[in-house]
C-alpha cells in the first residue's frame, strides 16, 4: 500500500509545486505593466496652449528605465490625425515641461506636419514624472469638443500607473525632451563573426556621425558623399574685390608671397588642408576672390596695353609724316 501511494504522492507534490511556481511568476510578471490607455476631452472652443495632465508614471531603478511611447489619435467633425511621441525620464532629471519628439506623424490630410492639433508634455520631476497632453493648433469644427485617445507603451520597465486630470493653459513651453543621451545604427550580416559596421552615431550635442562613432562636426561622413546637388550658405561673398576701396595686391607682392610661401596669399597650404580639411564655403568664396582678383589684373593689364599700343601707333603714324617729308624733300 505505501509502496503504491509514493509515486502518486510525489507527482501530487510535484504538480503543488509547478502550481506555486507558475503563481509567483505571474505575480512577477504582473507587477510591472507595459500598456496603458484612456481618453481625455477638450471642450468645444478650446484654446492653443490648453493641456490636460493625464498621467504620473514610476520607472523603476531610482528612475532610471523611464522609456515611454505615447501614441494618440482624434476626430473632430471633418479632421482625423494620429501621431506617436517617445519620450526619455531618467535618474535625477528636473522638474521642468518640456515637449516630447514626434516620431511618427499622421497629420490631417493635406495639412502633413501642420495637420496635428496636439503634443505631448512631459514633467521629468525625479519624484512625481507625468505626462499631459497640450493643444498647439484647433483645426476642425470648433464647435465640437475634442475626444484624444491615448496609449501608452513603457518600453522598459514601470512600476505603475496613476490617472490625473489636471487642467490648465501654458504657452511658455519652449525646451525639448532628449529622447536619449545618444543613438546607434550597427549594420551588418548577423552570420559573419566578424559583427556589424556602425551606420550612423548620434551624440548629446546634435552632432550626428556616418561610419564614424566620435562624429566632431554636426554631420561628420567617415567615406564618400554623392549628391546631385550641395547648397553651401556664405554671407561673405567676395564682391568687396570689386569695391572702389580694396587693396589689390600687386602681381609683385603675390610673386613674393609664393616664393616664400609656396600658396597664394589668403589660401591654405597643402598641410594644413591635410590637418584640418576644407570648409567648402569659405574655400568656394576665397577662389572665387583670386579669380575676381585676377579679372581685375587682366584688366589693368589690359589697359596698360591698349595705352602703349596707343603710344606705338603715334610714333608709328609720326614715323611716317616724317618719312612722307623726307621723300618729298628728295623729289
Amino acid at each position: 500500500m505505501h509502496k503504491k501511494l509514493s509515486p502518486l504522492i510525489s507527482l501530487s507534490l510535484l504538480g503543488f509545486l509547478m502550481t506555486i511556481n507558475l503563481f509567483a511568476f505571474s505575480k512577477a510578471k504582473a507587477r510591472f505593466i507595459d500598456d496603458y490607455t484612456t481618453q481625455v476631452t477638450f471642450p468645444a472652443g478650446y484654446q492653443i496652449g490648453s493641456y490636460i495632465e493625464f498621467l504620473a508614471v514610476s520607472p523603476i531603478d531610482a528612475g532610471s528605465s523611464g522609456n515611454y511611447e505615447i501614441s494618440i489619435s482624434y476626430v473632430r467633425g471633418n479632421i482625423a490625425a494620429a501621431a506617436t511621441f517617445l519620450a526619455g525620464i531618467s535618474h535625477y532629471n528636473p522638474s521642468l515641461w518640456r515637449e516630447v519628439g514626434r516620431v511618427n506623424s499622421n497629420g490631417y490630410a493635406g495639412a502633413g506636419s501642420d495637420g496635428h492639433n496636439f503634443t505631448i508634455d512631459c514633467n521629468t520631476d525625479r519624484l512625481n514624472p507625468r505626462f499631459r497632453i497640450r493643444a498647439i493648433r484647433t483645426i476642425g469644427i470648433t464647435t465640437d469638443p475634442l475626444i484624444v485617445h491615448i496609449k501608452i507603451r513603457s518600453i522598459n520597465q514601470n512600476a505603475s500607473w496613476t490617472a490625473l486630470n489636471v487642467t490648465g493653459s501654458d504657452l511658455t513651453v519652449n525646451k525639448l525632451l532628449p529622447m536619449t543621451n545618444d543613438w546607434s545604427l550597427y549594420v551588418g550580416n548577423s552570420h559573419d563573426p566578424a559583427g556589424a559596421e556602425i551606420a550612423i552615431k548620434a551624440l548629446e550635442n546634435g552632432n550626428v556621425g556616418i561610419g564614424t562613432a566620435i562624429p566632431n562636426a554636426k554631420l561628420a561622413v567617415n567615406g564618400n558623399i554623392r549628391a546631385r546637388e550641395i547648397k553651401v550658405e556664405n554671407a561673405n561673398w567676395p564682391d568687396y574685390v570689386f569695391a572702389k576701396d580694396y587693396q589689390l595686391p600687386s602681381l609683385k607682392e603675390t610673386e613674393q608671397h609664393i616664393k616664400e610661401k609656396g600658396h597664394l596669399p589668403g589660401i591654405p597650404s597643402a598641410e594644413e588642408v591635410k590637418a584640418n580639411g576644407v570648409n567648402l564655403g569659405e574655400m568656394n568664396a576665397k577662389l572665387l576672390e583670386k579669380i575676381e582678383e585676377l579679372t581685375l589684373y587682366l584688366i589693368d593689364m589690359k589697359k596698360e596695353n591698349e595705352m602703349e599700343r596707343a603710344k606705338q601707333q603715334q610714333k608709328i603714324e609720326k614715323q611716317e609724316k616724317d618719312i612722307t617729308f623726307l621723300k618729298s624733300k628728295i623729289n
